[in-house]
């Protein structure tokens, strides 16, 4: 039985460093330590975590990873197309994880890196701001790599249709976790705002194991 509050593992999460190098187009930006604890706990008090496969998709530096990893993960998979944003996640998981963990460098906009219906997702994924339907791209790789989904999306106008649409085509369900106000800190010299708040809605999705989205 883990046994650590939630506040501890937002302090933890806190830690873990940002990208060196953010790159526009990856949509990369920091997801808040206090949004990620609210993220993963979601999942650990589900029972979604403690004794589970977790895959972490467009892991980013692993901030996610770690806390499932922290919250009693048996395994924990780290995947982003971004090779610098892995070597970061490494750095820190290799430190700081209690747990095994693999990286996979893969675009997950394309193709799942691997199926098994036992294993959970959480992730945080591209809102779709520079690449539309990015993050609705992540949650159909995710619902074919693993039976449960927590993710967080940017909570845009149409939002719930898409997902409504989304889960009548693959006999799947969703219920809301949390809305939250998404802090988007600026990180590139252009950026002229410090920080721009952004309704966020976190999801838990379950399909049914029958399901197939190929």
């Amino acid at each position: 039985m883990v046994k650590v509050s939630k506040k501890w593992l937002e302090i933890v999460i806190s830690g873990v460093p940002g990208f060196r190098t953010p790159k526009e187009g990856l949509e990369q930006y920091v997801t808040p330590a206090d949004v990620a604890a609210d993220l993963v706990w979601s999942a650990f008090m589900a029972g979604d975590v403690e004794g589970r496969v977790v895959h972490d998709l467009g892991c980013g530096t692993g901030r996610l990873a770690l806390a499932s990893s922290i919250l009693g993960s048996k395994y924990v998979i780290c995947s982003d197309v971004d090779e610098d944003a892995l070597s970061v996640a490494n750095e820190v998981l290799i430190k700081s994880s209690p747990t095994p963990y693999d990286l996979v460098l893969a675009d997950l906009r394309n193709a799942p890196p691997f199926r098994g219906s036992e294993c959970v997702v959480i992730m945080n994924p591209p809102f779709g701001v520079k690449s539309r339907g990015a993050d609705i791209d992540f949650l159909k790789t995710a619902l074919t790599t693993c039976g449960t989904v927590y993710s967080i999306h940017k909570l845009s106008e149409g939002f719930y249709e898409v997902i409504e649409d989304l889960m009548r085509g693959i006999n799947s369900s969703y219920e809301v976790l949390k809305i939250v106000k998404f802090p988007l800190r600026a990180s590139l010299s252009k950026h002229r705002r410090k920080v721009v708040f952004v309704d966020s809605v976190i999801i838990r999705v379950t399909r049914n194991i029958k399901t197939s989205l190929t």
